[in-house]
């Protein structure tokens, strides 16, 4: 479709060189994040992989990092631009780990798909049985989770020294609806603080909780990120209830937005409390939890559990998912759609956007009772809704659930279950990564594709992947 000639005479394409210049600042955070797991390989004694990050992952971020660092514009990052960064950033990280992965003795394919699941803290998998993989290859999984939790956008900002006209802009990017009431690097500084805090207090208690000091750490990294890769064939159905309690209260933390946590941190907990995305996250968990208990045959030790990895979108698993009711399953799906807390780790369509909608709903119905010149201004938490925020709502759960029906339609025509086929999907697109058992290595190759591109979408909360993958984006329409 055209845009009209009055658009069409205002239309500013991205630029390349601003596209690079923050590509490279992104890559240079890379560099700086993947010395870690070089290190662990190195220190435990996998030198293969050790080498293969080094030269295929680390060596390659850096001199794209100083390549790419062209002189600023006059102008500030675009919109359209900064959506394109966004997205490419998690492509680009994906595509630096996957040689390092496949070194790992993963068909390249497969090391792409556990690389994009692994920076869109998905956790759907293609290896079968990690106890047989090294130390160091499931540490640099759970790394790969824990810094794209964190948001290679939100870190670059906290290190960059940018104009605050372009950090603005991808901070509008990474949370377009949170009211940051100060400075974006301040905003980026707060988030970079609590999200280690978090991951410290998280591997301290799983591993008081007793589970071996090494798997406390992996699967703490992965519960702080809602990404749910496990060191454990079947995820964390053989840990005690105790490490279970203390992972998902670390996922559950993780769901919720990060500068919420700061506040809470700095100002005080009791009064977060009238949060209302804090409230809508505990009242959505319950309400998963009493469907799974009333409608599916889910034990009562695994409700609480399932409900808490589902809406959290951190997709550990105390049972086979696959074997589950489909009334069980159904109530999942409809977990995983509405997700967590914006501005957390977490995926999905988000409580905020789900509250907005609803606030929306109300209003409509309340105005029909009211006299035509009376006026009646949605609201949430004591703040007014501005018109974008609505319409950005309506937008990206209208995207989000086009994206799922276009997604399920050719894994029917693969022949696969609906139900299953639409519960893989939607897992993929709110990146949780509870799997009926679609998500194998087995799967089609173009089958596969289309998963990592949900993941990417649900990730990026597909408008930035639009947004790249647009034609008129690069040039100008004639």
């Amino acid at each position: 479709m055209k845009p009209p000639a009055r658009v069409r005479s205002l239309w500013q394409p991205v630029r390349l060189a601003m596209i690079c210049r923050h590509l490279g600042q992104i890559s240079l955070m890379l560099a700086f994040l993947l010395v870690v797991p070089t290190l662990f390989a190195a220190a435990s004694g996998d030198w293969n992989l050790a080498s293969w990050l080094f030269a295929a992952s680390l060596i390659p971020a850096l001199a794209l990092g100083i390549g790419a660092r062209v002189a600023p514009a006059q102008r500030p990052l675009q919109a359209n631009e900064a959506l394109v960064v966004a997205a490419l950033a998690f492509i680009l990280a994906a595509a630096l780990m996957s040689p390092a992965l496949a070194a790992s003795g993963l068909p390249l394919s497969d090391a792409w798909f556990e690389a994009v699941s692994g920076v869109t803290t998905t956790g759907l998998t293609m290896v079968t049985e990690p106890e047989n993989a090294s130390p160091a290859f499931l540490f640099a999984r759970s790394w790969m989770q824990w810094f794209g939790g964190l948001g290679i956008i939100v870190l670059s900002l906290a290190l960059a020294h940018g104009r605050a006209a372009d950090m603005r802009r991808m901070a509008d990017t990474v949370s377009e609806e949170e009211d940051l009431g100060e400075s974006v690097r301040a905003h980026a500084r707060h988030v970079v603080v609590i999200y280690p805090l978090l991951t410290l207090a998280a591997i301290a208690g799983v591993w008081t909780a007793g589970l071996p000091l090494f798997q406390a750490v992996i699967h703490s990294l992965s519960a702080v990120s809602t990404g749910g890769f496990s060191g454990f064939s079947d995820s964390l159905a053989g840990v005690s209830s105790t490490v279970r309690f203390a992972l998902l209260a670390a996922a559950f933390l993780g769901a919720l937005p990060l500068l919420l946590l700061y506040r809470g941190y700095a100002g005080g907990w009791p009064e977060l409390l009238h949060d209302p995305e804090l409230r809508a996250l505990v009242g959505a968990v319950l309400i998963t939890a009493l469907g799974l208990w009333l409608l599916g045959d889910v034990g009562t030790s695994d409700v609480l559990a399932q409900a808490l990895s589902a809406q959290t979108g951190t997709g550990f698993s105390t049972l086979d998912v696959s074997a589950l009711d489909p009334q069980a399953k159904w109530v999942l799906i409809l977990s995983m759609v509405t997700g967590a807390g914006v501005g957390s780790t977490a995926g999905g369509i988000k409580l905020l956007r789900i509250l907005i909608l609803i606030r929306v709903i109300q209003i409509a119905l309340l105005r029909v009772q009211l006299p035509r010149h009376a006026v009646l201004e949605p609201e949430l938490g004591g703040r007014m809704l501005k018109p974008e925020q609505v319409q950005h709502a309506l937008v990206v759960a209208l995207l989000f659930l086009l994206v799922i029906i276009c997604s399920w339609l050719p894994f029917i025509a693969a022949g696969y279950p609906p139900l299953d086929a639409l519960f893989e999907v939607v897992s993929a697109t709110a990146t949780v990564g509870l799997s009926t058992g679609i998500a194998v290595p087995e799967l089609d190759p173009w089958l596969k594709g289309l998963l990592t591109l949900d993941m990417l979408a649900g990730r990026v909360e597909i408008v930035a992947l639009l947004v790249l993958l647009y034609p008129a984006t690069w040039h100008r329409p004639r």
